[in-house]
């Protein structure tokens, strides 16, 4: 009999990896897939799936529940602005999200965390799932020079203390300024404001919090970033080898040739 695992999914091809991953390795999977969140490929990769409205949490503990699943994983992006505005949310929801400390992502996630682990489902760390997405210190891409060295290590100090500080994961630097931190609009709107104020030749960074879950909100960078660097005319995009999901590699590398972006692991 094969061993359960589920997947509480959210935004982004992530979740995908992981069901992957552990279909490969020979395990059941149940996903909790959110509408018109989750991507629809969760269908073809799960042996069986739950799709709940968001922000629905009374719902998906009780399917939970009923699962009697013995683990699951957390993966994938809902917007954390949501819990500005309660909008869609359940009683069960709306009476968790006014009984937290603050609405920090980390200590909504953790907040969920214990509701899940309260019916019986303990909630693990993903990285046994999704090692290969992991990376080692070095250059990706592109070339390290002096400057741009010198610009890198700003951008990740700096990020690392706002990660840290739960306010956001992405840093956009040029020629030794800081020019733009992320905060609850997420790193896409984060490097749009960035190159607004910067101009070409800005460099995006990314970092985990210092004392990183891997349970809980792990950065991640794909395809789609260097691209949108690539677009606003960045010349580099630097993340934390290790803490940091780097999805579509080869696309990655792709791309980043193509356009003349450096991809820095640190």
């Amino acid at each position: 009999m094969k061993e359960r695992i589920g997947l509480l999914a959210g935004k982004g091809s992530l979740p995908l990896e992981f069901l992957k991953s552990a279909s490969s390795k020979g395990y059941e999977t149940v996903t909790f897939a959110l509408e018109g969140i989750t991507n629809r490929e969760v269908e073809s990769l799960s042996d069986k799936v739950f799709w709940i409205k968001p922000f629905k949490l009374g719902a998906f503990l009780k399917l939970l529940k009923k699962e009697r699943l013995p683990q699951i994983a957390i993966l994938g992006k809902v917007e954390h602005r949501v819990a500005l505005t309660f909008s869609g949310f359940d009683l069960k929801a709306l009476t968790f999200i006014l009984s937290l400390e603050d609405r920090k992502p980390e200590t909504i996630i953790k907040g969920i965390i214990s509701e899940i682990e309260k019916t019986g489902t303990a909630v693990v760390d993903p990285t046994p799932f999704l090692s290969h997405l992991l990376t080692e210190p070095g250059v990706i891409a592109g070339e390290l020079s002096s400057s741009l060295k010198k610009d890198v290590e700003l951008g990740m100090k700096v990020a690392k203390e706002i990660a840290s500080l739960d306010v956001g994961q992405t840093v956009v630097v040029k020629e030794g300024t800081v020019v733009a931190l992320e905060g609850i609009e997420g790193t896409d709107e984060c490097i749009k404001r960035g190159a607004s104020l910067a101009g070409k030749g800005f460099t995006v960074c990314k970092a985990a919090r210092r004392f990183q879950d891997m349970r809980v909100d792990v950065p991640t960078l794909g395809a789609d970033t260097v691209k949108l660097v690539a677009l606003l005319g960045g010349k580099a995009v630097a993340f934390e080898a290790g803490r940091t999901f780097l999805l579509d590699r080869e696309k990655v590398v792709e791309i980043a040739r193509k356009e003349g972006i450096a991809v820095i692991a640190v």
